[in-house]
This record gives C-alpha cells, sequence and structure tokens, in this order.
C-alpha cells in the first residue's frame, strides 16, 4: 500500500482536528473563570464533556484525571484501527507508553501499601484496570501480598522480564527507581525495533522525532540526576538511553560507568547551547548558595525549555510532507499536551491561583 492510500483519509481528519485544537478558546476561558466550578462548567458541551460530567458526579479532579486518561487511550486505538498493521503495530509502541505510566502508578501504589504500609485503598479507585495493550492484572497489582504476585500479574507480556530482575528486598532497600528505568529503557528499545519495520519515509520521520526526543530525555535525566541528585557516574551513566547524538558521543564512558556532567556538557555546548547557558546560570546560583528548592525551580525551567523544543519537533511535521505517520503522532503529542494543560489549570484553580500565576506557568 502506497503512503496517500494508507495515510490519504485519517491524516487529512486529523489535520482538521489539530487546527480546531491550535485556534481553540477552551483553555482561555477556563484560565479567566472565577472558580474551579466555573472552569469546568467551560468543558460541557465541548469535546472534553464527559470530564464535566465527571466532575458534576464526583467532585474529584483525580477521577477527572483517570477520564482524561481513559480518553487518551481511546484515541490511540481508534486511530490503530484506522491503519494498517505497519503503521498501526507503530502506532500501538506508541500506545504502550501510557501504559507504562499506568504500571509504574500501580506499582508504585502497592509499594506503598507493602512496603512503606502506608493506607492504600482509595487510591485505587485511581488506577486504570482495563486492558491497554497487554494483558496485565492490575487488579492484581494493587491488591498483591508480595512483590512475587506483583511480577504474576506480568505473565506472558514484554514487561515480565523486566519486572522478575528485582525481588522485594532490592526494591525496599532501594526503591522503584531503577525498576522505572528499565521500563523506560524497555519501551525506547521497542520504539526503536519497531522504527526498523515501518517503511523509509516513516522510519526518517519517526526517527527523526525520537532520536531527538532521546536526547532532550538524556539532558533532563543528566542535569536531574547529575547535578541536582549529584548521582555516582555509574548510576548517572545506567539512566543514560542508549539513542540519540548525546548517547552516540558519550557511548565510551557510558559503558564504562564514567560519565559525568563535565562530559556531558562538551557535547551539550556544541547541539544544544541555549541548555548550557541555562545550566551555567542554574550552576552560578548553586555556587552562590542557592538553596535547594531555588535550584529545581532552576530545573524546571530548563526543563520547560526543552518541552517548548519538543512541542517545536513534533509540531514542524505539519508543514512537511502530509503522507506520513508523522501527522499521526504530532496529533497524538498535541492531544497529550491538551490534556496536561487541562489538567494543569483545573488543579490551579482547585488551588485558587490567580489567572497571571496559571498563565505564567502554562508558559
Amino acid at each position: 500500500m502506497d503512503n496517500v492510500s494508507r495515510y490519504g483519509y485519517i491524516n487529512a481528519k486529523l489535520r482538521a482536528r489539530i487546527g480546531l485544537m491550535m485556534s481553540s478558546t477552551i483553555l482561555d476561558s477556563m484560565i479567566k473563570a472565577p472558580n474551579l466550578n466555573e472552569a469546568v462548567a467551560v468543558l460541557a458541551g465541548t469535546e472534553y464533556d464527559t470530564l464535566a460530567e465527571v466532575f458534576e458526579k464526583s467532585a474529584d479532579l483525580q477521577q477527572v484525571e483517570l477520564e482524561l486518561f481513559s480518553r487518551e487511550i481511546d484515541t490511540h486505538k481508534k486511530i490503530i484501527t484506522a491503519l494498517d498493521s505497519m503503521a498501526g503495530d507503530f502506532v500501538t509502541l506508541v500506545l504502550e507508553k501510557s501504559e507504562i505510566e499506568n504500571i509504574r502508578n500501580a506499582i508504585r501504589l502497592w509499594y506503598s501499601g507493602a512496603v512503606l504500609h502506608h493506607g492504600i485503598s482509595y487510591r485505587s479507585a485511581y488506577i486504570y484496570k482495563k486492558k491497554i495493550v497487554h494483558d496485565i492484572n492490575w487488579l492484581g497489582i494493587i491488591n498483591a501480598l508480595s512483590y512475587d504476585d506483583v511480577v504474576s500479574a506480568f505473565r506472558g507480556t514484554v514487561y515480565h522480564d523486566v519486572l522478575k530482575a528485582y525481588d522485594e528486598q532490592s526494591l525496599a532497600s532501594d526503591g522503584l527507581f531503577d525498576l522505572e528505568t528499565d521500563l523506560d529503557h524497555l519501551w525506547f528499545r521497542r520504539m526503536f525495533d519497531g522504527m526498523d519495520r515501518l517503511d523509509r519515509t516513516d522510519r526518517d520521520v519517526a526517527g527523526e522525532i525520537y532520536r531527538i526526543d532521546v536526547d532532550l530525555k538524556n539532558i533532563i535525566n543528566l542535569i536531574r540526576y547529575g547535578f541536582y541528585h549529584d548521582v555516582s557516574s555509574s548510576r548517572l551513566s545506567r539512566v543514560m538511553l542508549p539513542y540519540g547524538l548525546l548517547y552516540s558521543q558519550l557511548k565510551g564512558k557510558i559503558e564504562k560507568g564514567q560519565l559525568s556532567m563535565d562530559d556531558a556538557r562538551l557535547i551539550i555546548t556544541r547541539k544544544y547551547p541555549k541548555v548550557n547557558d541555562l545550566f551555567s546560570k542554574l550552576q552560578d546560583r548553586g555556587q552562590m548558595g542557592g538553596g535547594r528548592t531555588d535550584l529545581a525551580y532552576g530545573i524546571m525551567g530548563i526543563e520547560n525549555y526543552l518541552a517548548q523544543s519538543r512541542k517545536k519537533e513534533f509540531t514542524s511535521i505539519l508543514s512537511k510532507d502530509p503522507f506520513t505517520i508523522g501527522t499521526i503522532l504530532s496529533y497524538i503529542y498535541l492531544c497529550k499536551s491538551m490534556d496536561n494543560a487541562l489538567k494543569a489549570v483545573l488543579n490551579a484553580k482547585y488551588y485558587n491561583w490567580s489567572e497571571e500565576q496559571i498563565r505564567r506557568e502554562l508558559n
């Protein structure tokens, strides 16, 4: 099947929806609303009408967030059913990222109850429990009496080997960081393997996006863990995703477990000079006695800049060949961005933030 036949109809529909999304005044009206109830009322009668219905019944923002997540899953699945197997299989891999997000939430909930002995019964209502991609026993994770029971909930899935590499004792002493890192690595590995099964045009488009995406993810990890948390060289090397320009330039140091922030900055300076400038200011702030909160806000500023860079990459696809998987990837990204913005505004209204505060944070 040629790409015009493969993407002509669905991409035309998605581009129309993107146009409506970009011109929407929903967020602006919500920000201007005087309180949370009025902000939710803006959603009534729009494509987000179900969010207003959920809030009206529950008065619970976490239930609204769960409904947003459910909509995200449905969006992916509707797109997949409209595609042939080649493109559909790749979008299914994209959907696995949402599945991993749900896995993290479920395992954190189990960990909170079984290891930290916190009450979790009310929180289990906020875990998505339907099938996303793989047959995971979500209730089995939440109600697991031991970590072995958690692992059993993943039997027969692509995640089982990652989970069974850990045990309850190591998780209790070391936390979930390494496990969650391994899940991230698994997703990127499956994504990059999946690209090889696309035709050349789609492979080039997806590769261009995700090579930059992984670079930005690696930069965030370097600054967050290498600078703010000051983890060891071996641990810092472990979080680096093995794709993209940054990794290829630092591969020798990473494989030896000897990666340092100084090594990374040499590459970041050449490829992402703006990030390096922001990081220099952050370092100066730290050397001048900046507190942890001050540094955390500085890192957030860098992450926001990288998020804008990521948005630029995904939206730039729309000005290119209209008959590729790129339009679909852009649409999925923009939907997720809109969902995140909606959640941010609703939570800001819950805490009675001013309109000025909300706009500053969203920007």
